[in-house]
C-alpha cells in the first residue's frame, strides 16, 4: 500500500517560503529535490491542490501550477479520482542521483560522503586472496562475523579503554547494517529515540521505518545541548539514543568529555540504550585527541564501527559492539535478514588492521589534501559561503548567505552539479536546513575545483546574476 503524506506534513518538508521569486517554483524545486533525494519516497501520494494551499498559505492557482510543473518534469503522476503520487523514472532515483551516473557524463556528484580506496588497498586484497583457500574450506557463513576480524575489533576497543570480548562483536554489512538491525530488534512501533536535531539521515530513516517515533535536540550550537536532552528525556520514556560523538555528521563537531559525563549520566538515569555511532572517529584528519568513547561512561551502550570511513565506501564491512546481554538476540535477529556479510572482505578488513596503519595513514593525508583544497577553493571563488574547517571526517558543513539551500541546489543540478541540500540532514527537516550544505571532500582536486566553480554559477543563478559559461566550460575541462 502506497504511503500517504498530509499537507500539514508536506508544508513542514516544504519549509517556509521566502519572498524573493515566484512561489510556485520554490515550492516546485523543493518537492522535486526532497523526491529526489529520499525524504518523499517513490510512490508516496500527495495531498491534494487545495490541501496543500491551505497547509502552506498559498492560492490554489499557485498549488495548481506546482503539481503542473511536477507532472511535465516527471517527478508526479496525476489520475482523476486518485491523486498525485510520486513518480520518478529509474535515472533520476535518489539511488542513480547518488552515484552520478545519469546525466551525459559531465555530472559531478557530491552527494555522498566515502573515500576512494587509498594506497595500499590493494596489497590487502592480495594478502586476502593468498589465505582465501583457507576460507573457502569454510559454509563462508558467519552471522556474527570472521572470528580473526572480530578478534581484532575487541583487541582495539580493549587498548582503547573499552574492555571487549570477540563475542561481543557482530559484524555486519556496514554501519548501516548495524544501525538498520538495532532498529528492527529493538524498537516496537511507536518507540521514541532521542536524535541529534541535525545528523545523517539514513539512520533517522531507519529507526522511522522500524515504527520508531524521533524525538530531535534544538540546533543550536553543540549538536548535544545537555540541557535540551536532560528536559527531552524527562518528558517521557525512550528506548533509544542515537549519537554520533566523534566528527559529527554532518557538522564535523566533537562531543566534550563533559558533554559524554552528562550524557552518560541522563541516559543511566532514564533507562535509555545509547547507540553510540563511531563510525568517523579513525577519520582524525589532524590527530586531535579525542575524550573516550561515551560507551566507556555508559557500560548498555552499543558501539557502531565501519571499515567505509576511514579505507574506502566499496568496503562494506560495519560492526557493532553490544553489551553481552543483546549479542544472541541481536545476532538471531540479523539472520532473518541477512546470513552474513562477504567473508573475503572481512578478510581483507582483518588484513589493513594488521598493517602497523599505513593504509589508514595514507587515507587521512589524501583527504587531509582534499579538505585543503575544497577550503581554499571556496574562499577564493565562493567567499560568501562561511566554511569551517573541521578537524576530522570526510566533509565540510558550510553556512550559506541565506535562506538558499535546496533552490540552491536546484540550480546545481542544472549545471551538472549534484549536492544534497542542508534540510535532507535536519529532523523534520523543512526550512532548518535551509541555511546549510554539505560539501564532501572525498575527490581528487581537479573534481573539487570543478565542483566549485559550478557552485559558484549556481550561487549567481539564485542570487540574480548573470553567470557566463565560461566557469562551466572550465569545470568541463577539468574533468574531462
Amino acid at each position: 500500500m502506497a504511503s500517504v503524506i498530509s499537507a500539514r506534513r508536506l508544508a513542514t518538508v516544504i519549509g517556509e517560503l521566502d519572498d524573493d521569486g515566484p512561489a510556485y517554483l520554490e515550492i516546485t524545486d523543493r518537492i522535486r529535490v526532497a523526491a529526489m533525494d529520499g525524504r518523499l519516497a517513490d510512490g508516496t501520494r500527495l495531498p491534494s491542490e487545495r490541501e496543500l494551499a491551505t497547509a502552506l498559505g498559498v492560492s490554489r492557482t499557485t498549488t495548481s501550477r506546482v503539481y503542473a510543473e511536477l507532472r511535465d518534469g516527471g517527478v508526479i503522476s496525476s489520475r482523476r479520482g486518485s491523486g498525485s503520487t510520486i513518480s520518478l523514472p529509474l535515472q533520476a532515483s535518489a539511488a542513480s542521483t547518488l552515484i552520478g551516473m545519469h546525466g551525459d557524463g559531465e555530472t559531478l556528484a557530491l552527494t555522498y560522503s566515502a573515500p576512494v580506496g587509498p594506497p595500499g588497498m590493494t596489497r590487502a586484497f592480495e594478502r586476502a586472496v593468498e589465505k582465501l583457500p583457507g576460507l573457502l574450506a569454510t559454509s563462508g557463513y558467519l552471522p556474527d562475523g570472521l572470528p580473526v576480524l572480530r578478534e581484532l575489533l575487541a583487541d582495539q576497543y580493549t587498548a582503547r579503554g573499552l574492555p571487549t570480548t570477540p563475542e561481543q562483536i557482530i559484524v555486519t554489512s556496514g554501519a548501516m547494517g548495524a544501525i538498520s538491525l538495532l532498529a528492527r530488534t529493538l524498537l516496537s512501533p511507536g518507540d521514541r529515540v532521542l536524535v541529534e536535531g541535525n545528523s545523517y539521515p539514513h539512520a533517522h530513516d531507519a529507526f522511522t521505518a522500524a515504527g520508531g517515533r524521533l524525538d530531535a535536540l534544538p540546533v543550536d550550537g553543540s549538536p548535544w545541548d545537555v540541557e535540551a536532552m536532560t528536559t527531552t528525556l524527562a518528558m517521557g520514556r525512550h528506548r533509544l539514543a542515537y549519537v554520533i560523538p566523534d566528527f559529527h555528521n554532518p557538522t564535523g563537531a566533537v562531543m566534550s568529555a563533559t558533554e559524554r559525563e552528562s550524557w552518560a549520566r541522563e541516559l543511566q538515569r532514564h533507562g535509555v540504550t545509547a547507540i553510540v555511532d563511531e563510525s568517523m572517529r579513525e577519520v582524525n584528519l589532524d590527530g586531535i585527541d579525542l575524550p573516550p568513547s561515551l560507551a566507556e561512561l555508559e557500560p548498555s551502550a552499543v558501539v557502531i564501527g565501519s571499515s567505509s570511513k576511514p579505507y574506502w565506501g566499496g568496503l562494506r564491512v560495519g560492526w557493532l559492539r553490544a553489551p553481552r546481554s543483546l549479542v544472541l538476540g541481536l545476532v538471531q535477529a540479523r539472520m532473518i535478514d541477512d546470513l552474513s556479510s562477504s567473508a573475503f572482505d572481512q578478510m581483507v578488513y582483518a588484513e589493513l588492521l594488521t598493517d602497523g596503519g599505513q593504509t589508514a595513514a595514507a587515507g587521512r593525508a589524501a583527504l587531509r589534501a582534499g579538505r585543503d583544497h575544497l577550503l581554499a577553493e571556496l574562499a577564493e571563488h565562493v567567499p560568501e559561503i562561511e566554511a569551517p574547517c573541521p578537524a576530522g571526517g570526510l566533509s565540510l558543513w558550510v553556512t550559506l548567505p541565506g535562506r538558499i539551500s535546496t533552490r540552491l541546489c536546484a540550480a546545481a543540478e542544472r549545471r551538472d552539479l549534484l549536492l544534497t541540500p542542508g534540510p535532507r540532514f535536519f529532523v523534520p527537516g523543512g526550512s532548518a536546513g535551509e541555511r546549510h550544505l554539505r560539501l564532501p571532500f572525498a575527490h581528487s582536486p581537479e573534481r573539487l575545483t570543478a565542483a566549485v566553480l559550478r557552485l559558484r554559477a549556481a550561487l549567481d543563478d539564485v542570487q540574480g546574476g548573470h553567470a557566463s559559461g565560461t566557469d562551466r566550460e572550465a569545470a568541463i575541462d577539468l574533468i574531462a
